[in-house]
Parts: C-alpha cells; sequence; structure tokens
C-alpha cells in the first residue's frame, strides 16, 4: 500500500513538473495583464513609478501570487527568453523594483491596481532587465477511471516584462558583418544572409530590407530580413530569400537595418536606421559572381 501511495506522488510530481508553469487549454480564462511590457528612461539615482491593471473575465475567484525574475534572449535571437532568479544577469533590475500587494484575490469581474516602483542605483549605466510574473494555481479532478487517481495542479503565469534604460548613458551601437549570397540557379534562388552584433549597452530589436538596383536606379529585387532581438554582446544573423530570376550584369545591393524596433513597438517613437550598400555581379545563369566589401 505504501509503495502504491509514493508511486501515486511521484506520478503527480512528474506530471506538475512536465506541465508546471503552462497555460494549457481547460477553457481556463487568465486574468488580462493592462501592461506586457514597460520601457523606461531613468536617471541615475532617480526613480518612476506606475500602476498594472489586473481584471478577471469570469464568474469566479481567482488568487495570485506576484514575483520578479531576470530574463534574457536565447541565442536564437528570434525572441525567445530564458527565465531565471533574480540577480542571475549582469543586466538584471528585479532588486530596483518594488510592487504592491505581492498577493490578491480577484472576485468575479473584478479588477486590482498593482503599483510598483523603480529606483534606479547611482551607478547604473545602459539598459537592465526583470520580469514581473502574475501566477495563479489551478487544479484539475483526480482521473480515478484509469486507475491512477492522479489530479494534476498547475501554476498558470504571465509576465510584464520591464526594460530600464538609464537615461544619458545609453549607447546603441552594432556591428555588421560577412555579408554572403549564394545562388541556386537550379531553383531560381538567391539567399542573403548577413551577421548582426549588439555592441552597445541596451537591448536592441532589428529588422531590415534590400534591394538590388542596376546602375540606372532600376529595382529588380526588393524584400525584408527575419526580426533580431538581442541583449549587449549578442549576435544574431539576417537572411532572405528571393526567388525570382535576376538578369545578369552589375547591381547595388542596398540594406536598410532598424536598430529601434522595440522602441517603435511601443509607440515611443522611431529608432536609429543604418544603410549600407555592397556592389554584387550577377552571372548569365543567376549565379552570384562578386560580392563587394560594405560601405
Amino acid at each position: 500500500m505504501l509503495k502504491k501511495i509514493k508511486a501515486k506522488k511521484e506520478i503527480g510530481f512528474f506530471l506538475f513538473f512536465i506541465f508546471g508553469l503552462i497555460n494549457l487549454s481547460w477553457g481556463i480564462e487568465f486574468p488580462s495583464i493592462s501592461k506586457s511590457k514597460i520601457r523606461l528612461s531613468i536617471p541615475a539615482g532617480k526613480s518612476n513609478y506606475g500602476e498594472i491593471i489586473v481584471e478577471n473575465p469570469t464568474d469566479k475567484y481567482v488568487s495570485l501570487r506576484l514575483y520578479l525574475e531576470d530574463w534574457y534572449y536565447l541565442p536564437t535571437a528570434d525572441g525567445s527568453k530564458k527565465f531565471v532568479p533574480i540577480n542571475t544577469t549582469p543586466f538584471s533590475c528585479a532588486s530596483w523594483i518594488n510592487f504592491s500587494p505581492a498577493e490578491f484575490t480577484l472576485p468575479p469581474f473584478g479588477r486590482q491596481r498593482v503599483s510598483y516602483v523603480v529606483k534606479v542605483p547611482s551607478y547604473a549605466q545602459g539598459g537592465y532587465y526583470a520580469a514581473l510574473f502574475f501566477e495563479t494555481a489551478v487544479g484539475k479532478p483526480a482521473d480515478t477511471e484509469g486507475g491512477l487517481g492522479v489530479g494534476i495542479s498547475l501554476a498558470l503565469r504571465v509576465a510584464t516584462l520591464f526594460y530600464i534604460e538609464v537615461e544619458g548613458t545609453i549607447k546603441k551601437a552594432v556591428s555588421l558583418e560577412n555579408l554572403l549570397l549564394k545562388s541556386k540557379p537550379k531553383d531560381k534562388i538567391l539567399e542573403i544572409s548577413l551577421d548582426f552584433k549588439n555592441t552597445g549597452n541596451v537591448d536592441i530589436t532589428a529588422g531590415g530590407s534590400y534591394h538590388i538596383m542596376d546602375k540606372e536606379g532600376v529595382i529588380y529585387v526588393r524584400g525584408e530580413f527575419n526580426d533580431v532581438y538581442t541583449f549587449p554582446a549578442d549576435s544574431a544573423k539576417f537572411t532572405a530569400t528571393w526567388k525570382e530570376p535576376i538578369p545578369k550584369g552589375k547591381y547595388d545591393l542596398v540594406l536598410t537595418i532598424d536598430i529601434g524596433k522595440a522602441q517603435e513597438e511601443l509607440g515611443l517613437g522611431r529608432g536609429p536606421v543604418i544603410t549600407k550598400e555592397a556592389e554584387i555581379e550577377i552571372g548569365e545563369n543567376g549565379e552570384v559572381l562578386r560580392v563587394g566589401e560594405l560601405r
């Protein structure tokens, strides 16, 4: 009997481990959070404050607990994130943030204001980041039909991401290197890639476009690169594919790289744009004969 109970506990723990912190579709509607991202520019030694509104769209009581973690972008640079305990990363600002309340219960269709204060130390420079999680526990009744008698308990959570920039210390800079064009004449495909590195001291979300034009200014090719998401010192790669034939000749490849997309998506104005050019030559069968240096 003891072994059977132990086995049930181990199964329950295993299921919690696998499904914990994952928002599964059980017909559960998570409370709405008014701000998914908060980007603030604060002078060193100063504070800023605000509030987040949490609303319960259901006819059930929902209890929430709040806590902070660090986060960073994964090396894929596609916006995927890793969440880790506070003060794990060199860009952590979790210890600068105070919030209240830390726990509360929302009545049916109720709402709650969560106040926060961010106090920037006098020594800080550049960009810093944290995540404020809103977590609620839910459970699914045990399924006794299969003989296991195991209930599943899940902790569902959503985060508000903090991006804190220390006013007057921001350096937004990137390097663009290793422009590569590969042709596949048989498939009439041209592949373009470019290495991107964040050489500044603040996060950069970047995107870009390209066009290929002849010496008379006639544009033959126009397309877009993928977006990349980076913290300082992170590297990423822009890639694009063109699937139409390009006539034989010499062309100018023009790259337009927008390194201010993070600010733009929050309605904080247009960010810096970098333009680079390189001469290229296309052969009779669509093959790339030469790629000049970026300038």
